[in-house]
């Protein structure tokens, strides 16, 4: 009787220590006036001892829209968690992959104005495809590792999105681009640019916009259009076929600029093996690397820098109360530039001294980094 009346009291005394709160009604000794007048600004939990009442703003809830499996997303959404640990510690994040129809992500829109207090889209294609469906609502979006919005249509300027959506930009303009590729070949005479067909957004920010300007200075565009479902239009018959053309003009003056189209960045070392030591250059920071998958030099928008400036949109929106409109799209310049001195030893390509002052990041013939973001790691000449 004794150890029975021992456990009964011993229960009593450690059940609301181990017992955890679950979302709930609140119970029946609190009035249901109570809970319609603090349902739009708390959020109750509750069990059998007691009911939390917690600030529904206190924790800013974060929901991501991922386009799909990508390298490039994790980057961003790591530089995104830690930016956020650092400026506002509290909010939360919930990941999300891309919806396949319209419905279904309608139907996510109205669960996240529920739930959310921000979305992030990563990518470009949910950028466009929530631009198209939720723009003019109301939580605020925010894009991040997605290209130009302007040259994807989704706004007609760089100062405002005029609507619920904040704007940041994997891409430079084709003039700023250009104005680096004549720094590393200053009579350059072609560009040879590679794009998957089935990037439409690499096609529309990087292959029109380059090609445009490349025309206006007299320097010939050759399309490197790649298409895996067409027997004549893989990567091995689409590279063979022009960069023989290529070779007809001037060799010499000449590079190709890789887009950031992805089923293409996967196979950098088949690109530079079939390039015929045409040197490969690219708008993606990332694909110049240690590897044998390294492109020669890239002049771009890392995706960290990106992801690092679309966080900061966030906090600004959360933290301070700024409205989407009143962020301009997020465009970075000057570039990042990564070299890799290997895959120039390999073709004999000479890099002028200004863009090796510049670069972030080095590495040498041996693959070993001798800088990284800026910063020497060894054996950099000062």
């Amino acid at each position: 009787m004794r150890i029975r009346l021992l456990m009964s009291i011993l229960s009593v005394l450690v059940l609301p220590l181990i017992s955890f709160p679950v979302s709930a009604d609140i119970p029946d000794w609190l009035g249901a006036d109570l809970e319609v007048s603090t349902q739009l600004a708390w959020e109750t939990t509750t069990n059998e001892q007691y009911v939390d009442f917690i600030p529904r703003n206190k924790y800013p809830k974060v929901w991501v829209l991922v386009s799909r499996k990508a390298n490039s997303y994790d980057t961003a959404l790591a530089t995104m968690l830690n930016v956020f640990r650092r400026e506002l510690g509290n909010a939360t994040f919930r990941v999300f992959l891309l919806p396949a129809t319209d419905d279904a992500i309608i139907r996510w829109t109205k669960l996240a104005e529920s739930k959310a207090d921000l979305i992030y889209t990563v990518g470009s294609k949910a950028t466009v495809q929530l631009h198209d469906l939720y723009a003019g609502q109301r939580l605020p979006v925010v894009s991040v590792n997605a290209k130009d919005p302007v040259l994807l249509g989704l706004t007609n300027n760089y100062l405002s999105s005029n609507n619920n959506f904040a704007f940041t930009s994997l891409n430079l303009p084709a003039d700023i681009t250009l104005n680096f590729l004549l720094k590393f070949k200053p009579e350059l005479s072609q560009i040879g640019v590679l794009y998957a067909k089935k990037n439409t957004s690499a096609y529309l920010t990087q292959y029109l916009p380059l090609k445009k300007e490349a025309q206006k200075r007299g320097i010939e565009v050759v399309a490197f259009e790649v298409d895996e479902s067409q027997a004549d239009s893989s990567l091995k018959m689409v590279m063979q076929s022009q960069v023989k053309q290529m070779q007809l003009l001037d060799p010499n003056q000449s590079i190709l600029w890789l887009t950031g189209s992805s089923s293409l960045l996967d196979r950098i070392d088949e690109i530079n093996q079939l390039a015929e030591g045409i040197p490969l250059l690219t708008v993606v920071p990332d694909a110049v690397n240690n590897t044998e998958q390294s492109a020669l030099m890239s002049v771009g928008v890392s995706f960290e820098n990106n992801a690092h400036q679309a966080a900061l949109y966030g906090v600004r929106i959360l933290r301070d109360g700024v409205l989407p409109r009143d962020l301009p799209v997020g465009v970075l310049s000057p570039p990042d530039i990564s070299i890799n001195f290997k895959q120039a030893e390999a073709i004999k390509a000479q890099i002028p001294f200004v863009l090796i002052e510049m670069a972030s990041d080095l590495y040498a013939p041996d693959g070993n980094a001798i800088r990284a973001a800026g910063m020497t790691m060894r054996g950099e000449t000062q």
